[in-house]
């Protein structure tokens, strides 16, 4: 054994700490062998505490790089993306940022004489109009004002100007009555989605609407919204399916 009192008196206590279990005053083979157990121990430790260190670090660095990643990819996204009300609009790259090459859009635009086939949560909720002249010149763009409704009837719709327009199913099936707030009144064909015509978005019941009333006249009731859009705006002279109104 080696005896503690044989060191310097500064390096007693500390070997007295760490190697002196039973405090005779001497260091034994046993206590030495534990103590150098204790110290390759300790180093292990430390390796392994090292180690997730280092793989903790990789991790938060990774995680950093992830959130970079996904947020330059969400900002360059909008920038070929652009929500116009409820419609979505897709830009191819290298075109002019303000040209849009496609739209996703659930609009279709009907007839007004179908109002009367839809579900009255949608009649409510029909805001705006349009209508031609009777020759076609002029397009009236009007909001609602209120909407008399007799299910799988007819209909009247005032504006806010005072216009009126009636359908009938029974008087004058083929024909919608147009008469504005200064009296000058007119009749269209009640099919043309390019003479009178309403946009609403469609769901199941809407369309089940929709199919009530083409089976009720024999007429198709229907467009979409971007097809109304470009025909109504040059010109509104109606349907050649019309005709036979």
């Amino acid at each position: 054994a080696l005896a503690i009192s044989n060191f310097p008196v500064e390096v007693q206590g500390i070997l007295t700490n760490a190697y002196d279990d039973d405090g005779d005053g001497h260091i034994s083979t046993k206590e030495l062998v534990e103590g150098a157990r204790i110290k390759i121990r300790t180093e292990k430790y430390n390796r392994i505490l090292w180690k997730g260190i280092g793989l903790a670090v990789v991790l938060v660095v990774a995680l950093i790089g992830l959130n970079a990643g996904l947020t330059y990819g969400i900002i360059d996204a909008n920038k070929d993306t652009e929500v116009q009300g409820r419609a979505l609009l897709v830009r191819e790259k290298g075109m002019d940022a303000e040209v849009p090459v496609a739209t996703s859009n659930n609009e279709i635009t009907v007839t007004l004489a179908t109002l009367p086939f839809l579900p009255s949560s949608v009649v409510s909720h029909v805001e705006n109009l349009a209508f031609s002249s009777e020759d076609g010149s002029v397009v009236y763009h009007r909001k609602v004002r209120s909407a008399d409704v007799r299910p799988d009837q007819g209909l009247t719709l005032m504006t806010t100007q005072g216009d009126l327009v009636e359908w009938d199913l029974v008087d004058d099936a083929k024909k919608l009555s147009i008469t504005l707030q200064d009296g000058t009144a007119w009749k269209t064909c009640m099919q043309c989605t390019e003479c009178t015509a309403g946009n609403i978005y469609y769901t199941p019941d809407i369309l089940d609407g929709l199919d009530s009333f083409e089976a009720a006249t024999g007429k198709e009731a229907r467009r979409h919204l971007g097809t109304f859009s470009r025909r109504l705006q040059n010109g509104g002279r109606g349907d050649r399916e019309c005709n036979s109104c």
